[in-house]
């Protein structure tokens, strides 16, 4: 024997069941037509109705000039490009001491770097040699 809450309950499940496998049997719907032209041809014929067609490629301002830091030539070949900034070592004094057990430990000098790692300077940061 089924409760009154028990009853529509099962009609809810059943009409969620319905919904769900008659979502699943859709037709299939073509998005894209198979044939037709393809994107660069539908760029060119968007770029001729515009008017103005932009250049395709970076054009370089004022030749080689631009880009004279950057580039490696025969004579810079061997030169860094990219030098390491200043990294300088510190050394430290540590003074005679007692160990926690009760041990004496002499004086002794360590070095260490200001910076826990090297970085590297952008073109023109630094002055090149």
């Amino acid at each position: 024997m089924q409760t009154r809450f028990q009853q529509p309950m099962q009609r809810l499940i059943i009409l969620i069941s319905i919904l769900v496998v008659a979502g699943c049997s859709s037709q299939e719907t073509k998005l894209l037509p198979e044939n037709g032209p393809d994107i660069l041809q539908i760029y060119k014929r968007h770029v001729t109705t515009s008017g103005t067609e932009p250049k395709m490629y970076r054009q370089l301002r004022d030749g080689r000039r631009d880009l004279a830091g950057y580039t490696r030539t025969a004579s810079n070949e061997i030169d860094q490009r990219f030098p390491l900034l200043p990294n300088p070592e510190l050394s430290l004094y540590v003074f005679p001491h007692m160990s926690k057990k009760g041990h004496p430990i002499p004086g002794y000098s360590t070095t260490f770097m200001m910076y826990p790692k090297d970085e590297y300077a952008m073109p023109g940061e630094l002055k090149i040699k």
